[in-house]
């Protein structure tokens, strides 16, 4: 049985770059069009699986061409997909739109990813028994989310809760996670504080804390992380890169911190390698294309302090 479990999303990013976004009601002519297969879920999944962590894969795939093309990436992935369904409605899509500082603004379809549902969960209850973490976002139904949150805490599994795209959420759901990774827009929804300094950006981190949440890693961009925990606040500072495309950064970097926390390292040690994941992925086009090796990310790291 996997160590780390998956349950999350599948997605067709159609990515189009453009020089500056268009206004409301403005039109502009963009550069490029490109269509990688990405979604959190499965970018977290493939971003373990290719720092070597023991990895699988849950979610839902339409019965479609995309599904199929989903299907044999994570076959060629060596990724577990037992307990990948399919249903008649189409595999997510999402439209994905970057401009000249890379920077990203992301519209998803949400479609087959819906359709998972407690039929579903009852099917793989025996799988979060057996896991040792499971990482989730909130791309699916937000009601089987937190089941799975309340059944994985139910059974002693650890969690780690990226909330994008982020809602608020209770106080009691907050408190059965071990671990969120919002970055700032999204601790500002969670919190309904603000988030623009450093001060503030603690403030708010705190307040997950007192709601509960074990362990609180707020993604700060090229800046890298705070982790905010009952021990105290510590900054750890990210690396200075060339950004080409930010889309993925954060589930490369959600899928590099399960990695680094299933294999023993202390809390701030995995943010760092999360940092350098993170760090090498925007420099690349695409959601999964963008996904490095454990090879390169030991080796950035070595290179860069």
């Amino acid at each position: 049985m996997a160590k780390i479990t998956v349950i999350g999303s599948f997605v067709v990013d159609n990515v189009a770059k453009m020089d500056k976004f268009p206004q409301t009601g403005e039109t502009v002519l963009g550069t490029s069009l490109e269509i990688f297969l990405g979604g959190k879920g499965a970018n977290q999944c493939i971003s373990v699986s290719r720092l070597g962590g023991d990895v699988e894969m849950i979610g839902m795939l339409g019965n479609d061409e995309n599904g199929r093309i989903f299907r044999k990436l994570l076959a060629d992935e060596g990724i577990a997909a037992t307990h990948v369904f399919s249903c008649n409605r189409p595999t997510a899509v999402a439209h994905v739109q970057i401009n000249a500082e890379g920077q990203n603004r992301i519209c998803v379809i949400a479609s087959a990813n819906h359709e998972f549902g407690f039929e579903e969960l009852d099917q793989i209850d025996g799988i979060i028994k057996a896991t040792e973490l499971v990482i989730l976002q909130l791309e699916m139904r937000l009601d089987v989310t937190k089941e799975i949150i309340r059944r994985a805490h139910e059974y002693g599994v650890k969690i780690l809760l990226n909330p994008a795209p982020a809602v608020k959420l209770e106080n009691e759901i907050l408190s059965l996670v071990d671990y969120i990774t919002p970055n700032e827009s999204e601790l500002a929804l969670l919190t309904g504080l603000p988030t623009e300094t450093d001060e503030q950006v603690i403030i708010a981190a705190n307040k997950l804390l007192t709601c509960g949440t074990k362990t609180v890693v707020v993604t700060l961009g090229g800046r890298g992380a705070l982790v905010a925990a009952r021990e105290g606040i510590t900054f750890i500072p990210g690396y200075r890169v060339s950004v080409v495309d930010t889309v993925a950064a954060g589930d490369s970097f959600n899928g590099a911190l399960a990695v680094a926390l299933m294999e023993g390292k202390e809390l701030c040690e995995a943010v760092r390698f999360a940092n350098a994941m993170g760090a090498l992925t925007v420099q690349k086009s695409g959601a999964i294309p963008s996904l490095h090796t454990r090879v390169q990310v030991d080796s950035f790291m070595q290179n860069n302090g």
